[in-house]
């Protein structure tokens, strides 16, 4: 399962992810939605933390329902998506369910990383398949087993944006295919630095672990493209976009 993350610094994770360009992210989905003549009406945001894309989607005139495992992340997006009235649910990945079917289902900023184990990672996406109506598609990206192996013990930077400042510092296991994750946090608060620790891991997948246990799960069309292009993954591709089509 996904381990109990995003606890003490949902508060300040908007803060953290400034400059990353999450409308970008929401075109090239709409993009690849063209690319498979599919015109999504319903949309289930997986990992939708606190709500960003989710914002997005809802401002493009989706109907959006947001899962995630962290109560604190969901009540910022909560508060930030009221004007919407959104429906949010509180589940761990593998085993999430709707009462109707969607028609696009996307998982995003490598949230897919967070599970650990295999089978975990089958039963979300066996979830995923029953939560999609028939021509509909999974879309998520993940960083490759290389992008990984780049966060490794050196791996050390901070940032500071709006009192909030972050180290990073990062180690790759290559038996287990893993990296550890530790933030660190100073936060400024009433002239004083509030000091918050969380540890973060995530796992890479091959390409054919990922094809065959999406194929387990019923997928069938499955096409794997460099980020927010429409190239082929290469030996040194950081960061991948899977696309699942159900039938």
């Amino acid at each position: 399962m996904v381990k109990k993350i995003y606890k003490d610094i949902a508060t300040y994770y908007d803060r953290l992810m400034e400059g990353i360009n999450y409308e970008g992210w929401i075109e090239y989905i709409k993009n690849i939605c063209v690319l498979n003549q599919l015109n999504p009406k319903t949309v289930l945001d997986l990992g939708c933390g606190t709500g960003t894309p989710t914002l997005y989607l809802f401002e493009e005139g989706y109907r959006v329902i947001g899962v995630d495992g962290s109560i604190e992340m969901l009540k910022v997006a909560k508060k930030k998506l009221s004007p919407f009235n959104p429906v949010l649910i509180l589940s761990k990945f593998e085993n999430f369910t709707i009462k109707k079917k969607v028609d696009l289902l996307i998982s995003l900023f490598d949230s897919l990383n967070n599970i650990l184990i295999e089978d975990e990672l089958l039963r979300t996406f066996i979830c995923a398949e029953n939560c999609l109506r028939k021509g509909g598609l999974f879309v998520f990206d993940l960083n490759t087993i290389y992008g990984l192996s780049l966060m490794n013990s050196s791996s050390t930077f901070t940032k500071e944006s709006r009192g909030v400042y972050s180290i990073w510092k990062s180690k790759f296991d290559r038996k287990r295919l893993q990296t550890t994750l530790s933030i660190t946090l100073f936060v400024s608060e009433n002239g004083n630095y509030r000091r918050i620790e969380e540890t973060h891991m995530e796992k890479g997948y091959s390409f054919y672990t990922l094809k065959r246990l999406l194929r387990k799960s019923g997928f069938t069309k499955i096409t794997f493209y460099e980020h927010l292009t429409f190239r082929r993954p290469r030996l040194k591709t950081k960061r991948v976009m899977v696309v699942a089509k159900k039938d």
